[in-house]
């Protein structure tokens, strides 16, 4: 792909996220908008919020050369920045959320990510969100999102919603990674792609750092297909995203029972395959010679995982030099059991939201919390933008 495009400039990929940090090496050249929400209040901004959002910026943006390349670093990137400085460790109200998705429509955004999501234990969510995500997909819009991160079979919003692509997480090894969430509400429109020892930006002092979760795999299926969407711009045809999510969708390879731990709906509809989707999408494609002076990593950079019957099947691949290595590590067979149980030892992971699960939150049967009305500003968003109809 690499050798095709880096991007279009014109294609838009908005993230729902925390703020990143800008001044990082390797976004400090990218065409990325950082936006402070009216409806968010104003103050300081947690630490693990902006590493949150610098890492996620850094997989898709990253710019070529540096030291952490992104996948669609000439793509353009609006990020409004959550900031809930009064209660980091809860996420964010639902309509603050819908909020967000009207904010980007209004950007021309041509693929809209979420990192952030909400709880639900009733497959539901608010309605105001609802009509949003709606608008977002009648428009066009790719809409992609995290699976969660609950050990089980959950769903939180917006990912369960009709036209949303879910993003499940797999170990490197092909297994799918056992804190990846699944469940009926996610049945037909799920893929899961690489979610562990995946590299990102992290605020402040220029470094990298290894994370994993479904919000690593999100940004890696956001980048892929944004892209994609840069290669209908690329080719002369017109930008169309769902294309690009019904073809992810179309192409995904099935796991194996053991790979899904003897239940398929864990998989959700099967790994990201991104040279599979390249060819269902444009079939006539030919792959130039490389331009060495302009590939940030090697193609090998799209790490797929290994197919059954392979000797590579089972085992680590070599780690690719790019936004998201996949470092070698050597572990013994296990069973299920025994990966879950170490996984859940690991301890919680390092996004925001993992670190407030708990016991009340996934016992709610119903997702938000009471809204406050915020006053708007002169010129802004009305307290409820989607008033009057859908």
């Amino acid at each position: 792909m690499w050798r095709h495009t880096l991007g279009d400039p014109s294609v838009i990929v908005g993230i729902y996220e925390s703020p990143p940090d800008l001044s990082h090496p390797c976004l400090a050249d990218a065409d990325l908008e950082a936006r402070t929400p009216w409806w968010s209040p104003a103050g300081p901004v947690d630490d693990r919020l902006r590493e949150h959002g610098t890492f996620t910026a850094s997989v898709v943006f990253g710019r070529p050369g540096t030291v952490l390349p992104g996948l669609a670093p000439h793509c353009r990137g609006v990020i409004i920045g959550d900031t809930r400085p009064e209660h980091p460790d809860l996420p964010p109200d639902p309509w603050h959320t819908a909020r967000a998705v009207e904010e980007l429509l209004d950007a021309g955004a041509h693929i809209i990510q979420f990192n952030i999501s909400h709880h639900t234990a009733s497959a539901d969510t608010d309605e105001m969100l609802k009509r949003a995500i709606a608008r977002a997909v009648d428009a066009g819009v790719l809409v992609t999102a995290a699976a969660g991160n609950d050990y089980g079979a959950c769903v939180v919003a917006p990912a369960l919603l009709p036209g949303v692509l879910v993003v499940g997480a797999h170990r490197a090894d092909g297994a799918i990674s056992s804190y990846s969430n699944y469940g009926p509400a996610y049945a037909g429109h799920g893929i899961t792609a690489l979610g562990e020892a995946v590299l990102g930006a992290t605020p402040g002092d220029g470094g990298v750092k290894a994370r994993k979760g479904t919000c690593t795999a999100v940004a890696l299926v956001t980048g892929a297909a944004a892209l994609l969407v840069s290669m209908q711009r690329h080719l002369g045809r017109r930008a169309d995203p769902l294309a690009v999510r019904d073809a992810l969708l179309a192409t995904a390879r099935p796991c194996t029972a053991e790979q899904a731990h003897g239940n398929p709906a864990r998989c959700l509809n099967g790994y990201l395959d991104l040279p599979a989707a390249t060819a269902h999408l444009f079939p006539d494609l030919t792959t130039p010679p490389p331009p060495e002076a302009v590939l940030p990593t090697p193609a090998a950079a799209f790490p797929s995982p290994p197919r059954p019957g392979t000797s590579e099947h089972g085992r680590h691949p070599a780690t690719p030099a790019t936004a998201f290595v996949v470092r070698p590590l050597r572990r013994p067979e296990r069973s299920p059991d025994q990966i879950e149980a170490t996984e859940k030892a690991d301890g919680p992971y390092q996004g925001p939201q993992e670190a407030s699960r708990a016991a009340d939150l996934r016992a709610r049967t119903f997702v938000t919390r009471p809204h406050r009305p915020l006053a708007a500003p002169a010129g802004s968003l009305a307290a409820d933008p989607f008033a009057g109809g859908s």
